[in-house]
């Protein structure tokens, strides 16, 4: 018997440390939420192990059970923590699609004095910049998580707790619609151009991403339809692909924006 052993007896198992309900409660919650951000959140916690979180949080199962003696209460309570975690606020505004489109400006400098050549960078940009913003959300675990927690919010049994998540998702969208327009906004008056009487940044980064998200969620169960790509003259006069998303937010641009006055 070593000096480490001495006093031990085989299958004894050592105490972890005292900790507070608060100290559990944080624990569990920000490992949940971890654990979530690889798998994705679905419409049950089926694949969520609650031993394995218990494990990975280190906290007794005792706490855990204490501070949700059910199942669905630990779930409505995640749902909430989810819905207010930076993370849940970021997953509908990707940047790339910002990089992307100043690529695309950057690269065609030259056509930008004259009024079709602003025209035909405006629709480059969102030709290859919608497209990228739709394949970041169509491998995005964030954002398809975000889109699940918006589906199951309603589902809530809970009023307090439904009504928690519905005002964390209206903040996340209220965030979203602002940066996504305010992005808009400057590259549309950078290159010139006006909004319609009626229309606004705003509207543009609504609809825009409501048909980027939709077909991004149909490619799941129609991928044959939502990749057919179109074949049109690009900026250069080749032919190149137009990504379905492209051709949907390009149709709002032209019917938001006023590209016709030079």
């Amino acid at each position: 018997m070593t000096p480490e052993t001495e006093g031990k007896t085989w299958g004894s198992v050592t105490r972890a440390p005292r900790i507070s309900s608060e100290e559990s409660r944080r624990r569990l919650m920000t490992t949940a939420v971890e654990m979530l951000a690889h798998t994705g959140l679905t419409v049950s916690l089926e694949h969520l192990n609650l031993e394995e979180l218990i494990r990975a949080a280190e906290v007794p199962r005792s706490a855990f059970y204490r501070l949700w003696p059910a199942k669905d209460l630990f779930f409505a309570d995640l749902l909430v923590e989810l819905a207010t975690t930076s993370e849940s606020n970021d997953a509908m505004f990707y940047p790339g699609t910002q990089d992307a489109a100043d690529g695309v400006i950057q690269k065609y400098t030259h056509l930008l004095s004259t009024h079709p050549g602003r025209v035909a960078v405006l629709r480059e940009v969102a030709r290859v910049a919608t497209r990228e913003n739709f394949e970041h959300f169509s491998e995005s675990v964030s954002w398809r998580s975000h889109v699940t927690l918006v589906a199951t919010a309603s589902s809530l049994a809970d009023t307090e707790h439904r009504d928690k998540v519905a005002s964390a998702l209206r903040e996340t969208e209220r965030r979203f619609i602002e940066r996504t327009a305010e992005f808009y906004g400057t590259a549309l008056a950078g290159l010139g151009f006006s909004f319609y009487p009626g229309a606004s940044a705003e509207l543009l980064a609504g609809l825009g991403a409501a048909v980027v998200e939709g077909l991004a969620q149909r490619r799941l169960v129609n991928p044959e339809l939502v990749d057919t790509v179109i074949m049109k003259p690009g900026i250069d006069g080749d032919l190149v692909e137009w990504h379905p998303a492209a051709l949907g937010f390009w149709g709002i641009v032209e019917a938001l924006v006023d590209i016709e006055t030079a």
